[in-house]
C-alpha cells in the first residue's frame, strides 16, 4: 500500500516561504558586505602594498638620494646595491635606521683580494675596538674635506687621525714633535691603521730606522735600551724636552744609571751625576765603534 503524505497545512506552507525569503535576504546583504569590503581594500590597501615592493635599482636610489661627489670619481662605488640592502619600509618612508649600511666584511670583499695591506684587518687594533671601514672613510665622499688651521699644512689622513686620537693631537703642539702638522709627515707614514703590530716581521725599531738611517747599527759596541725598543727614551708623538725625550737629562739617563756616585761623586750631598748633561761625554748614546762607554 503506497504512503501519501498529508497535505501540509496552509499556515505551514506560509511559514516556510517566508523562512526561504529571509535566507536569501540574509545571503544578499553577506555577498554586498563582501562586495564593498573587497572595493574598500583595493582603493585603500593596493597602494601601499603597491608601494612596499618598488623595483629596486640605482635609478630608484637617486630619486631621493642625489648623485654623490665619490660617485664621480669613483665608478666602483656607483652602485648602490653593491654595499647597501634596503628594507622594504626604507623604500616606503625612508630613513637612516632603515637602510642597512656595509660592515668591513662586505667592503673587504673587493678590497682584500686587491691591495695586501687590508690582508691584516682581523688584527687591527681599529678592528679590535669595534670600527667599521665607514667610520674612516667616506664611501661617497671624503670623510674630511677641509683641515682645521691647527693642521692646515698636514693631510686629510693626518687630521682624520686627530679627530679621534685627542691625546696625540696635544703632543703634537709640544715644542718637540715630529713634522706632522708642519706637513713633514703623515700619521699613516709611521703608523698602518689596517693592520697590526703582530704582523710584522720587522722590529719597531726598523720603523724609526727608515728615516733615522744614522743611528742604525749594528755597533760595536750596542746601548742595551736603543737595540730594544726606541720609545723607551722618545716619545714620537711629540715632548716638552729636547729631542723627544720622555725625561730630560740627566733624568732620562738615571733611570737606568742609578749607581754613578764611584764616578760622578761631588763633596756636595747631591750626586755628581744630578748636576750633568750625560751627552756631553757620553756623546755615542745611540752605538758606539770604538768605546764601550758609549764614546766616539
Amino acid at each position: 500500500m503506497e504512503h501519501v503524505n498529508p497535505p501540509r497545512a496552509p499556515a505551514r506552507a506560509a511559514f516556510d516561504e517566508k523562512s526561504n525569503e529571509h535566507n536569501q535576504g540574509e545571503k544578499l546583504t553577506m555577498r554586498a558586505f563582501l562586495f564593498l569590503l573587497a572595493a574598500w581594500a583595493g582603493l585603500h590597501l593596493a597602494p601601499a602594498l603597491a608601494q612596499e615592493t618598488p623595483p629596486v635599482a640605482n635609478e630608484t636610489c637617486q630619486t631621493c638620494h642625489v648623485a654623490m661627489e665619490g660617485h664621480k670619481v669613483n665608478p666602483y662605488h656607483s652602485d648602490c646595491l653593491a654595499c647597501h640592502t634596503p628594507e622594504p619600509k626604507h623604500l616606503v618612508e625612508g630613513g637612516r635606521g632603515t637602510m642597512k649600511l656595509p660592515a668591513a666584511d662586505n667592503c673587504l670583499a673587493c678590497h682584500k683580494s686587491n691591495d695586501h695591506k687590508r690582508m691584516n684587518w682581523a688584527f687591527a687594533p681599529h678592528k679590535q675596538a669595534g670600527l667599521e671601514c665607514r667610520d674612516c672613510h667616506g664611501v661617497h665622499a671624503p670623510k674630511v674635506k677641509d683641515v682645521n688651521i691647527g693642521m692646515w699644512k698636514s693631510d686629510r689622513n693626518s687630521q682624520l687621525c686627530m679627530n679621534c686620537h685627542k691625546d696625540v693631537a696635544a703632543r703634537m703642539n709640544m715644542p718637540s714633535h715630529h713634522p706632522v702638522k708642519e706637513g713633514g709627515l703623515s700619521c699613516t707614514s709611521c703608523h698602518d691603521p689596517h693592520s697590526g703590530t703582530q704582523t710584522a716581521l720587522a722590529g719597531k725599531n726598523s720603523q724609526c730606522a727608515q728615516c733615522h738611517q744614522a743611528i742604525t747599527g749594528p755597533k760595536v759596541f750596542e746601548h742595551a735600551p736603543v737595540v730594544e725598543d726606541c720609545t723607551y727614551c722618545h716619545n714620537p708623538h711629540g715632548s716638552p724636552n729636547r729631542r723627544l725625550l720622555q725625561l730630560a737629562q740627566p733624568m732620562q739617563c738615571l733611570q737606568c744609571h742609578s749607581v754613578t756616585a764611584n764616578r760622578h761623586a761631588t763633596a756636595g750631598a747631591l750626586n755628581g751625576a744630578q748636576m750633568r748633561n750625560c751627552t756631553n761625554c757620553h756623546s755615542a748614546i745611540h752605538g758606539s765603534h770604538s768605546d764601550p762607554k758609549l764614546k766616539y
